[in-house]
């Protein structure tokens, strides 16, 4: 008897719903058969580029895909890169797990590219791990197999062969398989070889025979005890093509500061040039310190990921488990259904829930996936922050320390005023580098407002050109001003600090990019009315320049120096500061650059003329020779002697110091002084209170804070506690002079 299906809904909705399912079931199978692709390449690609927590995602995705569809290529191709993931993290115990791992469903699948980028890898990690005992065992294998593949591997396993030779020491054996490598190197075609990968890639022949010859001259210089002919060969490898051959070595700054010690070694005990030795000494202890920045960044970053990969399988079981289950149960639904109407009308009800649940708890996962990526960018970004600033800092520091001592050495005066031109140019730019850093972090919370005073553009270039004229001149680049003459009369209303800081910023960013040439900062006047003049400021250099694809990238703080000359590595936070302070002066910046030929940023800003000031400033200048008998107030022994010698250079003005700030107070009942610099952060009591304190007793003698400190909680502070104005350190001398000498005059006519 037939079924009416109309008088049966429930079973006719059944029905209807078990067939979609079968059919979806069956459309997704083969849609994941046709769709299992590995992306070699973009995985290759990611770990050259440290990439390695992107690397591990994708790793992580392709093992639970693999697995759930008994993709046994796949899943031995994920178990391969994830041990080359964890070989460039230095975790070798588990790479050589997962290699092996690799290597047994390669060897049972009977894929030789893939067993012979295995075994290599294999050799790699024993290399690398110093796992020599291994290495001598499976070494032999691995170089038969590539051979007989004629793939280009056999050239890497032969580099492992030499790093085993140089981590025991052993000369002997390091000089013949260099020798070996090298002849081998010569006689072979390139071009003949057969890829190891599935695409095609670069395969330097350059790059091998530099880093053979760089081993077997180590060699030579050892076998000859070091005397001056066994350093022939070193002495003629290129520094730049021995980094392109050591890039992708973890200890490339060891070598390179091997390299270079070596050198040092040769001009100093064979040349006795000691001018030489000493620099490539210094070369030599700063990639020293880049190898210990390159092994702390290292360890940061890898103790999360190593964590993430070897626990993978772990989630996998568990997922994989828990689908069973689920699957389990949703039969035992379908089942009931069958059987009473009821049951399947509430089950459909339940599913209705259970997706809504799981739709709701996917979009929680993906809110919760976004703000875990924003934390991880973020704390990317804070490291990589800090892993510059540390650069940054250490380097112009280490030469500083380095350059003094070499004045204090040389007896040639000629040789130490360079060395003192580039200890105060290295001096300025650590004032740059911080006052950016502390730019970028006011701007962030607070607006920045402009602090205006009558001036005249042509002194401020001045005092740009004295900051950035030395870094031009130790690097070999001319250095030109092309700026308008105003009237002598006529003064514009402009904050100092805040434009030199433009200026100076332009000025250094065209110095760092530019290897020779010149840089040129050009000042015009576009525009004129009765009360404001809007001037032209053009800042040009004959440097790298930079490419169309790159325009949106320039004044991002951080991002602009991934596109800029590896050798150059800056901040990334002098155009982002020149840009946010522009927009304190309602203007923008732009920049006309060709790639190769150099940049021109360029801006317009328009300033208000100052009236009354020559009457002003010659009543001041006119006082200028005042006497004055001056406190300086500071903690800082370096300091009070620094101030007091600027003091003594100011005619007719003495002064007298102390380090305590409570002591300074019974200084100030005892003694008559015309004027007290004071000091803000001291121990015993901090320099408001010591001002509240003198203002108890003597309401009318100037005093001026001389402080590091620099922003609008300050200046409120001093105003309330009684100073009269803030002077911040480091300061332009004249400046200063100005300052002192105009409450000089004041103390002397109240």
């Amino acid at each position: 008897m037939p079924l009416n299906l109309q008088k049966h809904p429930a079973f006719f909705l059944f029905l209807t719903l078990f067939c979609n399912l079968n059919t979806f079931s069956q459309t997704e199978n083969k849609l994941a058969e046709t769709s299992c692709t590995f992306d070699n390449q973009n995985l290759d690609r990611l770990i050259s580029n440290d990439s390695l927590y992107e690397a591990t995602i994708l790793l992580s995705e392709a093992l639970l895909f693999a697995k759930n569809n008994n993709f046994k290529a796949a899943e031995a191709k994920t178990y391969y890169n994830l041990g080359k993931v964890l070989a460039e993290m230095g975790n070798y115990k588990n790479a050589e797990d997962y290699y092996y791992r690799a290597l047994a469903i390669f060897d049972s699948l009977q894929l030789s590219k893939e067993k012979d980028l295995t075994l290599t890898g294999l050799t790699t990690t024993y290399a690398d791990g110093k796992y020599f005992n291994k290495f001598d065992s499976i070494y032999p294998i691995t170089q038969q197999h590539s051979k007989q593949l004629n793939s280009e591997l056999q050239f890497v396993n032969l580099v492992n062969k030499i790093k085993k030779h140089y981590y025991s020491l052993e000369n002997d054996s390091l000089l013949s398989t260099t020798k070996y490598a090298i002849s081998k190197l010569d006689v072979t075609d390139f071009n003949t070889l057969k890829h190891s990968k599935q695409y095609k890639t670069t395969v330097s022949k350059k790059n091998f025979k530099i880093y053979f010859e760089y081993h077997n001259a180590v060699a030579k210089i050892k076998s000859n005890n070091y005397k001056k002919n066994g350093f022939d060969q070193l002495l003629n490898i290129s520094e730049d093509e021995l980094k392109d051959a050591l890039s992708r070595e973890k200890d490339k700054y060891r070598k390179l500061a091997t390299f270079n010690y070596y050198k040092f070694l040769y001009y100093k005990n064979n040349i006795k040039d000691l001018d030489s030795a000493n620099s490539y000494l210094l070369k030599s202890d700063t990639y020293k310190y880049d190898a210990l920045r390159d092994y702390e960044e290292r360890s940061i970053k890898n103790s999360e990921l190593i964590y993430k990969i070897i626990t993978t399988e772990q989630q996998l079981e568990l997922t994989e488990k828990t689908r069973k289950n689920e699957a389990q149960l949703s039969r035992t639904y379908l089942i009931s259904t069958i059987i009473v109407s009821f049951i399947l009308f509430l089950s459909l009800i339940i599913f209705l829930f259970y997706y809504k649940a799981k739709k709701n708890i996917n979009l929680i996962n993906k809110e919760l996936q976004v703000t875990n990526d924003k934390l991880v960018a973020t704390d990317k970004e804070r490291l990589e922050f800090f892993s510059i600033l540390s650069h940054e800092l250490r380097t112009p520091i280490y030469g500083i320390n380095g350059l003094a001592t070499l004045i204090k050495q040389e007896d040639d005066l000629e040789k130490r005023q360079k060395y003192l031109n580039s200890l105060i140019s290295s001096s300025n730019y650590i004032s740059l580098l911080i006052d950016n850093v502390l730019q970028a972090t006011k701007l962030r919370f607070e607006d920045k407002n402009l602090r205006l005073k009558p001036d005249k553009m042509n002194n401020l270039i001045k005092n740009v050109t004295s900051t950035v004229e030395i870094a031009a001149k130790n690097k070999g680049l001319n250095f030109y001003i092309d700026i308008e003459e105003s009237k002598d009369d006529e003064y514009i209303l402009i904050d100092k600090v805040a434009f030199s800081q433009i200026l100076i910023n332009l000025a250094y960013n065209g110095i760092r990019y530019t290897k020779e040439g010149s840089v040129s900062i050009s000042v015009k006047e576009k525009d004129r009315t009765a009360n404001h003049v809007t001037l032209l400021f053009e800042v040009k250099d004959t440097g790298i320049g930079i490419a169309k694809e790159n325009r949106s990238l320039v004044f991002n703080a951080f991002e602009n120096k991934t596109f800029l000359d590896q050798n150059s590595r800056g901040s990334g936070l002098g155009l982002y500061i020149v840009k946010t302070l522009l927009k304190s002066h309602n203007t923008d910046i732009d920049f006309i650059s060709e790639k190769g030929k150099g940049s021109t940023f360029f801006f317009e800003a328009t300033f208000e003329i100052s009236r009354n000031n020559k009457e002003d400033l010659s009543t001041i200048n006119s006082l200028h020779n005042t006497e004055a008998h001056i406190l300086v107030v500071d903690d800082n022994k370096i300091n009070l002697l620094i101030t007091k010698k600027n003091i003594e250079k100011i005619k007719g003005h003495t002064c007298e110091t102390t380090s305590n700030g409570r002591q300074s107070i019974s200084i100030v009942k005892d003694k008559n002084f015309d004027l007290i610099l004071m000091d803000i952060n001291m121990p015993d009591m901090d320099g408001f209170e010591v001002t509240k304190h003198i203002r108890m007793f003597n309401p009318d003698i100037p005093i001026l804070a001389l402080t590091a400190l620099n922003s609008n909680e300050i200046e409120e502070k001093a105003q309330k506690s009684g100073i009269n104005q803030v002077i911040t350190k480091p300061y332009n001398f004249e400046d200063f002079r100005n300052i002192i000498q105009s409450y000089s005059n004041l103390a002397h006519h109240q």
